[in-house]
């Protein structure tokens, strides 16, 4: 029967240009618990924002970098020394249950913040983790300062966190920041040695996948606003059509965007050591704004509701409110992704006038809705800012090209 299960192998380096290198199926399964995660701090954020409370902006930042940073850390060891054995997809599944927990914890987090569950799942995650980076630290002899900095860091951490959960309520709010800045400092600490040791194309997949992850919030809250089209007698079958293909389009469009940086080249090509910071802490504000994008999107039934009949509608988003929730998560990505290519592409031009006018074509679809515009035709609009860095960014990769 043994001869059925993968054999435990000895753990090594990988080459960081082996060729081929694509995400395993191992890392797809990894991949869906995050869906529920993505999902749930989404929705939360959501509900913050129907009921005017812009301090869900602060709130959902947190439940974004508690699951972010739980990814991260798989992502980053597998491109570096997945062996895919036994004890390999061991870990994996116990890193998967702990961050199921975390997921149920970010359910909650937007009423009770950070509780046991969620610190629970952490340590499930970093014990399996640290049990791999044992592996490097007795089978990796060139990769052991980086593997012992590894288990200190993230028995240290856990430990801090199993501490926040006894701290006085007083010093819980202050003590969460500190804790952060220790979790996004550890990782640069700890691989300060082993600063390259990661497969450029693996990684912008591994990225790439979890923005098409993020992206399905979006496509949620687009379907959702069909159905609500659909279900009230109110609206016409064009209605249904512009309002839909436009929120489809603007979605379309921001995926095009995004894959339009081809980040796996860029990472081959210019491999420096602070692409750990600019590329893997960067891409929070990518996915955050992706999943903001999602959860504001949904908004925009309310408004639509709300402008039927005011008096029936469960909540008092106006269309100009909608629009400026979008256009606010929107311009956090254009703004990202900009700066984020900027930083790890040298032979970029960097023009600051495309993001200029992003943002203004942006600034002025919100300011038509104020004026009276339907919020439809305000999307419609709207989409023209990506599509313009779009054919920009093809532009100057083409030019690239030809030099």
């Amino acid at each position: 029967m043994m001869n059925f299960l993968p054999a435990v192998t000895r753990i090594y380096a990988r080459d960081p240009n082996e060729p081929h290198r694509a995400s395993t199926t191992l890392e797809l399964l990894f991949d869906l618990v995050y869906v529920i995660a993505v999902s749930a701090a989404a929705e939360g954020f959501y509900h913050r924002l129907s009921e005017h409370d812009l301090t869900g902006f602060v709130t959902f930042t947190l439940a974004f970098f508690i699951l972010w940073n739980a990814w991260t850390s798989f992502t980053w060891f597998g491109s570096g020394y997945d062996p895919d054995d036994l004890p390999y997809r061991l870990s994996t599944l116990l890193q998967m249950f702990g961050s199921l927990l975390i997921a149920a914890n970010i359910s909650q987090f937007f009423e009770q913040g950070l509780i046991w569950i969620g610190v629970a799942g952490y340590a499930i995650m970093r014990l399996a983790s640290c049990s791999q980076w044992y592996r490097v630290y007795k089978q990796v002899p060139d990769h052991r300062q980086v593997a012992k900095r590894s288990m200190l860091g993230l028995l240290t951490l856990q430990a801090m966190w199993i501490s926040w959960l006894f701290l006085p309520s007083s010093l819980q709010t202050p003590a969460l920041f500190m804790f952060i800045i220790a979790e996004l400092l550890m990782p640069i600490w700890a691989r300060a040695e082993q600063f390259n040791n990661w497969h450029p194309g693996h990684l912008a997949e591994r990225y790439g996948l979890l923005t098409i992850i993020v992206l399905g919030e979006g496509i949620l809250g687009v379907s959702g606003t069909i159905r609500y089209l659909l279900a009230d007698p109110a609206y016409s079958a064009s209605d249904i059509l512009v309002t839909g293909s436009g929120l489809v389009a603007l979605l379309f469009a921001i995926w095009w965007l995004y894959f339009s940086v081809p980040f796996d080249n860029i990472l081959r090509e210019e491999r420096r050591r602070h692409d750990l910071i600019s590329f893997g802490y960067g891409h929070f504000f990518i996915f955050a704004s992706l999943a903001g994008i999602g959860s504001a999107l949904n908004l925009v039934t309310d408004a639509m509701d709300y402008a039927v009949d005011p008096s029936a509608s469960s909540t008092q988003v106006t269309m100009p409110y909608a629009m400026g929730m979008v256009m606010i998560q929107l311009a956090a990505f254009l703004v990202t992704l900009w700066l984020l290519r900027r930083f790890i592409c040298r032979n970029s031009h960097h023009n600051i006038l495309t993001l200029v006018v992003a943002l203004a074509i942006l600034g002025g679809s919100f300011y038509a809705v104020v004026l009276g515009l339907p919020i439809t035709y305000g999307i419609w609009l709207s989409v023209l800012a990506p599509i313009m860095m779009t054919v920009k960014f093809n532009h100057e990769k083409a030019e690239a090209q030809k030099t």
